[in-house]
């Protein structure tokens, strides 16, 4: 497997690929779906693409961007309080990201910038799926067909 270091929004990203073989879909949790909720009372317009059971706070992860800006960020709410990097897998595509725990009340995660190009992110909205590991949990997310497209039109809404 090859392991490289890439410039993301300003930091660098440990991307993995090559050799590995692409790791197989997961099959999609009860209850579980992706989500876009678009916020237009902005002066940009803002989006936000969660992995949740609707109508709960159960959100194991979320990504959020401003429309055409080019730059997602991946957050987790009631993580470890020293969560640094997260890890995430979509087909052959993977990527380390650094980030930043807000321990307050809730610790809140909030990785690094990545493009909405990028290719793990490009494999992500191909796919419908993404393995993450944070803290050494792995956590299949896969989508169904209605949160596929919820996925499609988050990326194109990032990427312009």
């Amino acid at each position: 497997m090859k392991r490289f270091l890439v410039p993301v929004g300003g930091a660098l990203a440990l991307v993995l690929g090559g050799a590995a073989s692409a790791a197989t879909a997961p099959a999609v949790s009860d209850g579980y779906d992706w989500a876009m909720r678009v916020n237009d009372e902005e002066r940009v317009q803002s989006a936000i693409l969660a992995y949740e059971v609707d109508g709960t706070d159960d959100q194991p992860l979320n990504f959020s961007c401003e429309e055409g800006g080019d730059r997602v960020f991946a957050g987790i709410s009631g993580g470890a309080p020293d969560l640094t990097a997260i890890e995430f897998e979509s087909g052959d595509q993977r990527v380390r990201l650094t980030g930043t725990t807000d321990a307050d009340e809730l610790p809140t995660f909030t990785a690094q910038e990545m493009p909405a190009t990028f290719p793990f992110f490009r494999a992500f909205a191909a796919n419908g799926w993404l393995r993450m590991t944070a803290d050494g949990t792995v956590t299949d997310m896969a989508a169904t067909a209605r949160g596929a497209q919820a996925i499609r039109d988050f990326a194109a809404f990032c990427a312009g």
